[in-house]
């Protein structure tokens, strides 16, 4: 009897013992994680999505104006929350110039930038059927692709598939492959009638002929076109269709010669003065708007990359754009540059190219206006074949004259509509390295004391970016934009560990830490508190204080049991 009492006693101490330790765990929760804070990086929500692979509405063609408006709406609509539609302006004759932004919409915070710009020229209408393509690479592989994926999520990219969407029509549909310059009306032989004399194919054979004239000597005279004279003038094609050659109507160097030209009836003729054209003004007020540490504005006629022609002294780009041109050669198909478009820094540390001596170009004045660091011309096809054999004739040699004929135009800056696909599938490399080089950050808190309402934080900042630095310095602000502290640029493919001290009051009711710039975006740390668990309930108490009691009256059954035996 002795025992069990005493079996019964030390059942009834376990007990209690369980129900003391159960009251001080809400209490030793408590006294652990109340107050203790850290700052970690904000996660970027994650779009899950379900879609077909999004393919074109108008496949193994060159897309007109409307065909090319309904592939853009029609990607809109299949994937709303990756891209954003805006008609940044109008076009002369009031056509949208529209531009795709593509980014992982659920994250609103400020990103890297980066662009593609086509269709400068009305005749390199292929460059529309690269953006179109480019568009659908992200959408189609977002979720899929984990690098892709990543650059959508940190990156806003800008795509604008026409900046000359008026020629669309005359090119694709009326077969005016001469056409380059923008349609803005204009008398070119003062005869008060506008664009009433261009270009016809006579012979029907489905290309315009150019003819080249030459003296005795074989030196070039001038050239003439395929056409009859429309307004009876005794005049041949002396008022064709088109005004100013866009890329020549920027700021920069704007009015020298050669390489542009004052007279409107030459193709690069570069208008009456610089952005005097409503799709030149349409991307100058957007580009104020934007910070582009890079960007493509695509062409064709050759295959070549061009870099900006600055030539001062103290230029200190010239080592990164060898770099830049050494990656893209080792991207590109091994026959890409015909015209590489870089030339070595000579010793004076000045780079020479041969676009130099060409002014008014989009590159030079977003480099030198926008600070876009690394903007590239690049001219995605030519057909050199075009320019030989049987596209050119030789219709007139006597002794004072040579007359060649050429009817390559056809072909010369487009590929056949069937080769469209295999050629997008040779430069696919280029725009992923686009994005590649587009600046961006990462972060690492290394530590973080709190002390009542400072923050003494060691933040390791790292570069992502193989080729740029961060190009400004770091910027910490609050969320509303208040500057707390700097820290210098940090170079390419680099760290940099920061120590910054900081108030809460400073940080805001929002408590989140901007970091970074108007290149790089901003990466945001949280300041968090831990929350302790709820404190166990009634039930929970009951429930383990039995099974301690189970216990104990197990013990004494057996002990009863063996005293039995």
């Amino acid at each position: 009897m002795r025992g069990f009492i005493y079996s019964m006693k030390k059942a009834f101490v376990i007990g209690l013992l369980g129900l003391f330790c159960l009251s001080l765990l809400p209490v030793m929760s408590l006294s652990f994680i109340s107050n203790t804070r850290t700052l970690k990086v904000k996660a970027i929500p994650s779009i899950n999505r379900v879609l077909n692979p999004v393919t074109l509405q108008y496949p193994g063609q060159f897309h007109d104006y409307n065909e090319m408006e309904e592939e853009i709406a029609y990607f809109h609509s299949q994937a709303p929350e990756l891209i954003d539609l805006e008609v940044i302006g109008h076009s002369f004759n009031g056509l949208n110039i529209t531009c795709l932004r593509i980014t992982n919409e659920t994250d609103t915070r400020q990103k890297a930038k980066t662009l593609v710009v086509a269709h400068h020229h009305g005749r390199e209408q292929i460059t529309v059927e690269a953006a179109l393509r480019f568009i659908i690479r992200l959408i189609n592989n977002y979720g899929i692709d984990p690098t892709l994926t990543e650059y959508v999520n940190t990156q806003e990219i800008y795509i604008i598939p026409s900046l000359n969407p008026d020629t669309l029509e005359y090119v694709v549909n009326q077969g005016n492959y001469w056409l380059r310059k923008n349609l803005r009306p204009f008398d070119h032989d003062s005869d008060g009638q506008f664009d009433e004399d261009g270009y016809e194919d006579i012979n029907a054979d489905g290309t315009i002929s150019s003819y080249d004239v030459y003296d005795s000597s074989m030196v070039y005279q001038f050239t003439y076109f395929e056409g009859i004279d429309n307004d009876a003038d005794g005049e041949k094609n002396e008022d064709p269709v088109g005004y100013v050659d866009l890329n020549r109507n920027y700021p920069s160097g704007f009015g020298n010669e050669p390489g542009s030209s004052s007279d409107p009836y030459h193709d690069a003729y570069r208008g009456p003065s610089a952005f005097s054209e409503h799709e030149t003004q349409v991307f100058r007020d957007f580009t104020s708007q934007h910070r582009f540490a890079m960007a493509f504005s695509l062409h064709s006629g050759i295959n070549a990359t061009f870099f900006p022609s600055d030539q001062s002294e103290n230029w200190i780009e010239p080592l990164l754009y060898n770099t830049v041109y050494n990656d893209l050669e080792s991207l590109l198909p091994p026959w890409w540059n015909e015209d590489v478009g870089y030339s070595a820094p000579s010793t004076r540390g000045i780079r020479e190219d041969l676009a130099a001596g060409y002014y008014g170009l989009w590159q030079d004045w977003m480099y030198e206006e926008r600070n876009t660091i690394v903007p590239i011309c690049f001219e995605i096809f030519r057909n050199a074949s075009s320019v030989s054999g049987d596209a050119i004739t030789v219709i007139e040699d006597n002794a004072t004259h040579h007359i060649e004929e050429w009817t390559g135009i056809y072909g010369y800056f487009n590929p056949v509509s069937a080769g469209i696909d295999a050629l997008w599938t040779d430069i696919v490399p280029a725009f992923d390295y686009l994005l590649q080089l587009t600046p961006r950050l990462t972060a690492a808190l290394t530590s973080a004391v709190f002390d009542n309402d400072t923050i003494t934080a060691t933040i390791n900042i790292h570069n992502l970016i193989p080729r740029l630095s961060t190009i400004d310095e770091i910027e910490f602000r609050n969320i509303n934009g208040l500057l707390l502290h700097t820290f210098p640029a940090i170079a390419a493919a680099q760290s940099g560990p920061i120590s910054l001290t900081i108030s809460q009051t400073d940080l805001g009711e929002n408590n989140t830490l901007l970091i970074g710039n108007n290149y790089t975006g901003y990466i945001h740390l949280l300041l968090t508190e831990i929350i302790p668990p709820p404190i166990p309930g009634f039930p929970i108490a009951s429930i383990i204080l039995g099974t301690i009691a189970a216990i104990g009256i197990l013990i004494v059954l057996r002990r009863k049991r063996d005293q039995v035996r």
